[in-house]
């Protein structure tokens, strides 16, 4: 069993320029899709991001929205995806081309599974959200049929517990809002779903906050000075 429990690996990994370059990955695209579906109307504001090219294919209907795409590599099925209103980038996802508090929404369809330094991709992520932004995360779960496996086709990818990538985002300020794993056909079931998903939403104020301490009041014939005017007193 191959888990992932360091952030940065000691070597690069190559994303897939498309679902269709992956075992079953339309099938994981589609899954995805009717999973985002729901959360889509609570987006507010205009700019989302979509971090790599397995994110850039997952369709998320949002019109009148500006949608940035950023892949390391830029493939012609990447680009047929251009619309009108999209943008598409070349750029290292640890080091975004990107103003801090740009984007409202983030999506990051499994996009760690192929980073060598995925802590350093949320971070980024979490510099560049909205206060209140909404972070979406798909990952391969590796309590599924894809414990054994190291590749998926012919890419090498890591596996992460979601406790892993939740502690992550708990670290950068993030309020997890939704986790669980998708339901992708009849005969898995979820808790040995391939797919994972998270979502969560960038907060601006402590997630636990520490209240002071409120001392009980020291009776005056304890204290020295209550004490001697006692003595004296008398």
């Amino acid at each position: 069993m191959f888990i992932n429990l360091q952030a940065k690996a000691k070597h690069s990994f190559f994303a897939p320029t498309g679902w269709q370059r992956l075992p079953q990955g339309e099938v994981y695209c589609n899954a995805l899709q009717r999973a985002f579906e729901p959360w889509l109307e609570k987006i507010l504001g205009c700019q989302i991001l979509k971090l790599g090219a397995l994110s850039a294919e997952v369709q998320t209907l949002l019109p009148m929205r500006h949608q940035i795409l950023i892949s390391e590599k830029i493939s012609p099925n990447l680009t047929a995806l251009l619309t009108p209103s999209d943008s598409l980038i070349q750029a290292e996802l640890t080091d975004l081309p990107l103003i801090q508090k740009e984007i409202h929404a983030c999506f990051l369809a499994n996009t760690l599974n192929f980073a060598q330094d995925p802590h350093q991709i949320l971070r980024e992520v979490q510099r560049v959200l909205t206060d209140d932004g909404w972070v979406f995360i798909s990952s391969f779960n590796p309590i599924s049929p894809l414990i054994f496996k190291r590749k998926l086709g012919e890419f090498p990818f890591r596996k992460y517990p979601l406790y892993r990538i939740i502690d992550w985002l708990e670290l950068l300020n993030f309020e997890i809002l939704e986790q669980k794993n998708l339901s992708i056909k009849e005969t898995y079931p979820n808790l040995f779903s391939p797919l994972t998903l998270i979502v969560a939403q960038k907060r601006t104020y402590p997630l636990t906050f520490n209240t002071e301490k409120v001392r009980s009041k020291m009776p005056a014939f304890l204290e020295p000075a209550g004490a001697f005017k006692e003595i004296r007193g008398k």
